[in-house]
């Protein structure tokens, strides 16, 4: 098969990113690198979807990587995963060697899932402030997207099911396979269900997981773990202040300690991101709140300077958030000549500052729910999904079918202009289209 109608391949499939911002796969994989990075180390505490994703799928792991390099034309590949996971590098050990693959086993810390740390610990190279690892000679993707790569070229098969890690305030923690666009309620039902009365939903995971209303919403393809907690839980409280008290509250209290700073995992990169210093925003006015701001531009929002570092409890994360949306407001960036002085060397005292889950655990409060999420095989299949049309990075799939229709589980059922970066979005059960609307298709049996 030929390069180009395998990544035409992957883009039918709708393929993106599966364990971060929903990237199209097909875009990505359009490049020649030297080095290919498996991304299984799970980087968010009490998630083991990725480990399941391996430790089911090796095959199609395998054969995926192999599709990528035969795209790429990358000579070096190394599947990263955590100290907590070390038995799959000894369960692949003989299929490893067989390819010519390494395993990069990270500590247990967070964070060990960024890409630009994975990048810097695997081969030495810092990714360029604000870049891609393409720009290294690289190219990083999610385990269980690398999975789905080998079931669109092999099987011919379309992203329609979704690993998922399911925990917190449910009667059993477990990981599973659902199809796309299934509830949350359906979800936590093959938990067992809930064990508070007031649950809120946290997905994504603890430290850069948002907090959503209702168990009506779906899963999407990015989706990698729906922990539940109680609406009063420190985490939930932290995730929903609202703007006018974090800024209130920041504004008076900030001491310019530089916590967050000597402790922020891009800081302590070399890159130019220092949250104590855009925390002074908040005393200032126009061009000065526009330069101090400037200290955000590179921030990830891994929620280390609020969740971790500030002892006075303020939250610098969001203060980034809301400076990084007035960067772009502004249409304001650091210049190539303040990089070149402002990007300095990785810091010295870098691998002490890394944070261990254990800690992370006990300052958030999660120790309870510290439990290892066995996958469960089940035969399930809901009489409803709710399909995301806007769930990757680019222009939002377009319907191509209209209610009323009978769709059947693997059709395509919205899609994006070939010009235009997006991905396609497929039915994942049989049934009949009932409402499409707010970027969302409905299927019922």
């Amino acid at each position: 098969m030929q390069r180009e109608e395998m990544l035409q391949k992957i883009r039918e499939a709708g393929i993106i990113g599966a364990g971060g911002a929903g990237f199209p796969t097909y875009k990505k994989l359009d490049a020649q690198v030297e080095h290919i990075i498996a991304n299984g180390a799970e980087c968010e505490p009490l998630l083991y979807k990725d480990r399941y994703t391996m430790l089911r799928e090796g095959k199609l792991l395998f054969r995926g990587l192999e599709i990528m390099q035969e795209i790429t034309g990358a000579q070096k590949v190394t599947i990263a995963i955590k100290k907590k996971n070390k038995d799959i590098a000894e369960i692949y050990a003989d299929a490893a060697r067989k390819n010519g693959y390494d395993f990069f086993i990270y500590e247990d810390v967070y964070p060990a899932g960024d890409e630009y740390i994975l990048v810097y610990e695997i081969t030495g190279r810092r990714i360029p402030p604000g870049g891609i690892p393409l720009q290294v000679g690289a190219v990083v993707d999610n385990v269980e997207t690398i999975v789905n790569i080998a079931r669109a070229i092999d099987e011919n098969q379309p992203v329609l099911d979704k690993y998922l890690s399911i925990t917190g305030e449910v009667k059993e923690a477990i990981t599973v396979r659902v199809p796309v666009g299934t509830s949350f309620e359906e979800c936590l039902n093959l938990a067992g269900g809930l064990t508070t009365n007031q649950p809120a939903f946290l997905t994504g995971g603890v430290m850069m997981g948002k907090v959503q209303d209702g168990a009506e919403n779906p899963v999407t393809k990015t989706l990698g773990g729906l922990i539940i907690l109680p609406q009063d839980h420190y985490l939930i409280r932290k995730k929903t202040t609202p703007k006018e008290t974090y800024t209130r509250i920041g504004h008076g209290q900030c001491d310019q300690c530089s916590l967050c700073t000597e402790m922020c995992p891009r800081y302590i990169l070399g890159y130019p991101i220092e949250p104590h210093k855009v925390m002074r925003n908040l005393l200032m006015t126009g061009e000065a709140k526009e330069r101090a701001s400037l200290w955000a531009q590179y921030c990830v929002e891994c929620n280390v300077c609020t969740m971790i570092a500030c002892p006075e409890g303020l939250d610098p994360m969001h203060i980034c958030i809301d400076a990084k949306a007035l960067l772009k407001e502004k249409g304001l960036s650091r210049t190539e000549d303040e990089l070149e002085i402002l990007f300095r060397d990785v810091h010295p005292a870098r691998e002490g500052r890394e944070i261990p889950i254990t800690t992370v655990y006990r300052r958030l409060g999660l120790v309870p729910y510290d439990r290892h999420n066995e996958f469960r095989e089940v035969d399930f299949m809901p009489q409803k999904v709710v399909l995301a049309l806007n769930t990757h990075i680019g222009s939002p799939a377009k319907p191509l079918v209209q209610v009323g229709d009978t769709v059947r589980r693997g059709q395509k059922i919205a899609d994006v202009a070939a010009d235009q970066l997006g991905a396609p979005v497929h039915a994942s059960i049989d049934g009949r289209v009932t409402k499409i609307e707010n970027n969302f298709i409905t299927i019922e049996k």
